[in-house]
């Protein structure tokens, strides 16, 4: 009750009622949003001016982030959504930050994970850079900044990623990577974590899953949405390739199902690593490349602000009745997060 008094002014209000006010919800968001444009404002400050600090500032950022979501998605039955393989690439990236900064083949293999994959993740999953939601922000922030962290490292003076260039008849020799650098590490990194994450999923909480449907997988939200590009990609193969009948949708629980996915995943690694050698051997592509999916966040959180958000933000408070707005409720919950589990 004392909590409760000295957030809500009454012993007796729930913090979680009084949370739900009109004024308040319109208060967590716009200092969300503020928040929101500061981090971008401090990351280009940091990337720009101070490029050497910039993978201890991503550290410290993604930590609390992570801390955040690890809270919020717990009491929303989401929690196995952190055992995506982007979590498991920033944990990479953590261990070259912090523990083995020197290790020449790791941060090349974190190159080719977070300047592949990670932002190919960006434009597939529509990530909105949406300054008021904090999952929005949290979700561009684990895709982006290991880009950005393996870009600045790559291309500085001296980078750990070439410490063999030298001149030769007066011509500097161009750092390459190869395609053991560029698809079969990264691969092998990848499988590690599918076994992993089958491991997991599959034979140590197989059970509770089993009897918690309600508990969300990625594997059970891309099967159940129809408008995600990788299901509508892959319902339409499995269906030309009579793995699937001409009606038949994904069953989660489906073995065959599972395997359609993981199958997925696989070609969709595959896919985004071809690249790598190019971006790698070339400045200017690879920064046009973060270029265009920074653009692209943008696109899509001004679509996000502009088609979905405003008119759900106003359904939001004139679905509440006159009582209810003078008491200063709103009938739903936070509109703060209201944007669904995955991105728009």
């Amino acid at each position: 009750k004392v909590a409760r008094k000295a957030v809500t002014g009454s012993g007796d209000r729930a913090i979680s009622d009084w949370a739900k006010q009109a004024n308040v919800v319109k208060t967590v968001d716009k200092s969300s949003f503020v928040l929101g444009v500061f981090l971008v404002c401090m990351t280009e400050y940091v990337l720009l001016t101070h490029p050497e600090s910039f993978g201890h500032y991503y550290v410290s950022i993604v930590s609390v982030m992570m801390m955040l979501r690890l809270y919020m998605y717990a009491r929303n039955k989401w929690i196995y959504f952190l055992l995506d393989f982007c979590y498991f690439a920033n944990a990479s990236c953590f261990v070259s930050v912090l523990f083995l900064p020197e290790n020449e083949s790791l941060w090349r293999l974190n190159y080719a994970v977070s300047n592949g994959t990670l932002l190919a993740a960006v434009l597939a999953w529509r990530n909105s850079l949406v300054f008021h939601s904090l999952d929005k922000v949290t979700s561009i922030a684990i895709h982006v900044l290991p880009g950005l962290l393996t870009y600045l490292e790559r291309w500085s003076n001296a980078s750990i990623m070439c410490p063999k260039v030298e001149e030769e008849g007066g011509v500097l020799v161009s750092c390459s990577l190869g395609f053991t650098g560029a698809l079969a590490k990264p691969l092998l990194f990848h499988s590690l974590w599918q076994f992993l994450y089958i491991l997991k999923t599959e034979i140590i909480d197989r059970q509770r899953l089993m009897d918690n449907p309600s508990i969300q997988t990625s594997l059970r939200w891309l099967t159940r949405d129809s408008k995600n590009v990788m299901h509508q990609i892959a319902l339409a193969s499995c269906r030309a390739l009579g793995v699937l009948g001409p009606d038949e949708v994904f069953e989660p629980e489906a073995m065959k199902t599972k395997i359609v996915f993981w199958t997925a995943q696989l070609l969709f690694v595959v896919f985004t690593l071809l690249p790598i050698p190019l971006m790698f051997s070339s400045y200017i592509l690879n920064t046009s490349y973060i270029l265009f999916v920074l653009s692209a966040t943008v696109w899509n959180g001004a679509n996000y602000y502009f088609e979905v958000f405003a008119a759900r933000y106003i359904q939001k408070f004139e679905a509440s009745s006159p009582k209810e707005n003078a008491r200063g409720n709103v009938a739903d919950g936070s509109v703060s997060e209201a944007n669904g589990i995955k991105e728009d």
